[in-house]
């Protein structure tokens, strides 16, 4: 039985990243040594390593063409005039994306006009003309900027205008780290900016639509839907991020709520599973109950249900004699 050689280790730098067929060429491997079985292709003139990280960090879903970082990188490499877009530099920026668009198999790059593209299965290439700012680099890779990104993802009509008002939000949003917030990727300022220097690009109707209404303090899609729904059922804006008692430090936060009506609105998605978060929740409802307060606590069914439940509750708690104009919050930062 004739036993086949083992092949040769690869060089340094192609044994841990991925790497394009012309750099393993200008490293001395052959076309042949690429077929071996210690080297996965994947996809045209990209390689690496059976032994290589792949994937995504952990907090990162797999989207559907199933390359990691490293290997968006190295794609990078074999495309240098281009940008990461569309939902391919959403995904990577971390932001929301349905199932369907999260689904794609192609990886979305732009060129400019005038440059040339690929053109080649798994690569969904586009031509636009972008301007420095709505050009950046984040995690080693070049990207159209956040605002960018939601104007391009605008473009696509698999994406609702709800779904890019919750999109605009996590822009927008300051997320709480380390007991503290932070900032987030960009402003509301920033978003219109982006906007108004887009001039006839397609999908920019429907990004500033989304940009109107997003607010900063949504810390999940969940919430941006919480608050589209009253305000579509024609109910005041509720405020986000509401401090039982401002003037207390240690009074808990609700997601969002009315302050003049006394209502705390909570959403319980999956991270108020463990003990810890059960035991700050009880705490946050017993201090808002006792200061006279409603204490409404939505999940998944709820927003099944388009958040009739809520809508209903907050009706009640206005009554007739409630003027409508004066409750609630824009929101705007």
């Amino acid at each position: 039985m004739k036993v086949m050689p083992r092949p040769r280790p690869l060089p340094e730098p192609l044994a841990t990243r991925p790497f394009t067929r012309a750099e393993a060429l200008a490293l001395g491997l052959t076309d042949k040594r690429l077929r071996s079985s210690d080297i996965l292709r994947l996809g045209h003139g990209l390689y690496a390593s059976t032994t290589a990280p792949l994937g995504w960090p952990s907090a990162y879903e797999t989207p559907g063409h199933g390359l990691g970082l490293p290997a968006l990188a190295a794609l990078q490499r074999q495309y240098p005039a281009a940008t990461f877009s569309h939902a391919t530099a959403a995904h990577v920026f971390r932001l929301p994306l349905p199932g369907r668009i999260l689904a794609d198999r192609d990886v979305h790059l732009t060129w400019s006009p005038d440059a040339s593209r690929a053109q080649r299965r798994g690569i969904h290439s586009h031509r636009n003309r972008l301007l420095p700012p709505d050009r950046v680099r984040f995690r080693r890779l070049v990207l159209t900027s956040p605002a960018r990104t939601l104007i391009d993802l605008a473009s696509d009509d698999r994406l609702c205008g709800e779904d890019l008002v919750v999109i605009a939000d996590a822009i927008v949003n300051r997320p709480y780290r380390q007991g503290d917030r932070v900032d987030g990727l960009d402003t509301p300022a920033g978003l219109a900016a982006a906007v108004a220097r887009a001039g006839s690009t397609p999908g920019v109707r429907r990004a500033r639509r989304a940009v109107d209404r997003a607010r900063v303090g949504a810390d999940s899609p969940q919430e941006t839907r919480v608050r589209m729904a009253l305000v579509d059922a024609g109910l005041p804006e509720p405020e986000l991020q509401v401090q039982g008692d401002p003037a207390d430090r240690w009074s808990p936060v609700a997601d969002l709520g009315y302050r003049e009506l006394k209502i705390a609105i909570q959403y319980d998605g999956k991270h108020h599973r463990s003990r810890e978060q059960q035991a700050a929740d009880a705490y946050r409802d017993e201090w808002f109950q006792r200061h006279g307060w409603l204490v409404v606590r939505l999940t998944w069914a709820d927003q099944a249900q388009g958040f009739v439940r809520l809508v209903r509750l907050v009706r009640e708690r206005l009554g007739t004699g409630t003027d409508v104009q004066a409750v609630g919050h824009s929101g705007r930062a």
